[in-house]
Order: structure tokens, then sequence, then C-alpha cells
């Protein structure tokens, strides 16, 4: 689906007769995917010759890479719409039961056209960068250091941004007394959408980065009155 603004996907698959073929295209879009996670340039040499032969100009991985930002504000705008209606079980009654009642109403079984509820009205909603669970625990990540190799402020949000483009809101640290001889060992990270961090979690619970040669853990915020950041 993602692919679809670079390939006509939908009309494609649907003239695919081998399913072998499908599931090619199913996983070269899941080797793009794991190479906007990469920051190496390995990933530079990974072949996708199903999507460059569909695609309406010529693509290759290398303008994944060099678009990366683009492409995953786009991925993350379609998780953030249609991914809700698709993996969200709640979103997806809803729309099931609008559905329902839209159809009892062109049958002539019903007189009274339904409502749109707010929450499936947001995904569409133009301008809405974060239509639903947008608080901010719903956006945040917790963050953890090697004990004595604490990572800067500044950066995070430059390692995070380069991979993932314009994603942070914010990055706070934990509060330490001043004088430098006692460092942060955590702090918390929070997105524009909680998107990114299905992103960056990649199904995991935890996820680790290497950062100018230091260690960083990232896991989903629970939020605990004992935590305390700036």
């Amino acid at each position: 689906m993602w692919l679809e603004e670079r390939i006509d996907v939908i009309n494609q698959i649907v003239q695919i007769i081998n399913p072998t073929m499908i599931v090619t295209l199913i996983a070269e879009a899941d080797a793009v995917l794991h190479c906007l996670q990469q920051d190496d340039g390995q990933s530079n040499y990974i072949e996708i010759p199903m999507i460059t032969s569909l695609a309406k100009n010529r693509l290759d991985i290398r303008y994944f890479n060099y678009n990366k930002d683009e492409t995953v504000r786009g991925l993350a705008h379609i998780l953030d719409r249609i991914g809700r209606l698709l993996f969200d079980d709640h979103m997806y009654e809803l729309l099931r039961a609008y559905e329902s009642e839209e159809a009892a109403v062109r049958a002539g079984l019903s007189a009274v056209r339904p409502v749109v509820p707010p929450a499936l009205a947001m995904l569409y909603a133009p301008g809405m960068g974060v239509p639903i669970a947008s608080t901010e625990d719903a956006r945040s990540m917790v963050i953890t250091f090697s004990k004595g190799f604490p990572i800067g402020r500044e950066e995070i949000w430059e390692h995070l941004t380069m991979r993932w483009g314009d994603c942070i809101e914010k990055v706070m640290m934990e509060r330490v007394p001043p004088g430098g001889t006692i460092l942060p060992m955590y702090g918390r990270v929070v997105f524009k959408t909680d998107t990114y961090i299905n992103l960056l979690l990649d199904g995991e619970r935890v996820s680790m980065y290497n950062i100018n040669g230091r260690h960083l853990w990232a896991r989903n915020y629970v939020p605990t009155p004992t935590v305390s950041v700036n």
C-alpha cells in the first residue's frame, strides 16, 4: 500500500496470477522497510527486481535510501490512517458497524443515515498529524544507556531524525546533579506520532541502537511516578 505512490500496486497485484510473485513482492517491500532501518549503507546493494519491474519509473533500493525522509513520512501517514483500520480491532469494529448501517440505508431497510464516528472521521481530516492515540505517553519511548556511557540529547535527536526524518517532538534526559560526577542513565523520546514507535521497535519489545560507538536501548514508555526527567 505504501508503494502505491510509486507503483500502481493494486492494479498490478490484481493482474498477477502466480501467488509466488505476490510473495516475492511482499518480501521485497519488507526488504525496503529493513533498509530504512540501516545506517551503514550496505542496504544499497539489496536487489528488488519485482518492485523495479513494476515501477512507473526506474526505481531501486538507492531511491528509498536517498529519499528516506519522504518514504518514512509517507509510510507513517498511511499507518496513522488506513493502517489503524487494518490493525486496530476497535477501529475496525467501528468501521464495520458504520458500513452495516450505511448498507441498511441503501437497501431501504433504514431511513436514518448513520453519523460517522468521530474516531473514524479524524483519520481522514485534512492536516491531522496525529489522528488518534495522540497523548504524549502513547507517543513516548524510554531510552537507556550503558553505565558510564550516556548519549547526549542532540546526538539522539540527530541519529533518529537522520534515520526516520522529522519524527521527534522532544528528547528528555534523567535529571542529575550538576558537576558531571553522576551521568544520566535513561531518558525519554516523544515522537510526533506513535507510528514511529512501531517502526523503531519493528515487532520487538526492545530495540538497540549504536550511536557514535555507544549503545542505546529503546522500549515503549510506561509512565511511573518515580521517573524524573527534564
